[in-house]
């Protein structure tokens, strides 16, 4: 099987689309498991204001390390390949973007996420990923 990619955002939804796939049963096997995070652009929303390009970069790694912590350690408990990529930009473009650029054979993802980055995964993203993708996308509840 090729590789998955799996958007998250620290959400439960998030880490239930990567349970499914860590499910031996659904995905008896898999080279490597693509974790991604979207970030917005700061400097075009405004939010700037007083902060240096390193303040901007560093709130921005650390958001993505929050969304990727337990992730990360589901990966890691069930020994599982991964990788991880964080995106600047519009969500779902980015996600099937960064699906595309990884010749990745499936994007699994929540319909919605309340965590670090409420934008990822909510029912809209989800149907605008749907319509982008080239390949298949899993949507998990």
């Amino acid at each position: 099987m090729k590789d998955v990619v799996i958007p998250v955002d620290g959400s439960e939804h998030a880490l239930n689309a990567l349970r499914v796939v860590l499910d031996r049963n659904l995905y008896p096997v898999q080279t490597t498991v693509h974790l991604v995070t979207i970030l917005p652009p700061l400097l075009r929303q405004g939010l700037h204001l007083g902060l240096t390009q390193e303040d901007i970069d560093a709130y921005q790694r650390e958001e993505s390390e929050f969304a990727l912590k337990e992730a990360i350690a589901l990966l890691k408990r069930a020994g599982q390949p991964y990788d991880t990529h964080q995106e600047i930009g519009p969500v779902a473009e980015s996600i099937v973007r960064r699906a595309e650029t990884l010749g990745a054979g499936e994007i699994v993802m929540g319909t919605r996420g309340l965590g670090a980055m409420p934008a990822l995964m909510l029912g809209s993203t989800a149907t605008k990923v749907l319509h982008l993708s080239p390949i298949p996308v899993t949507l998990v509840k």
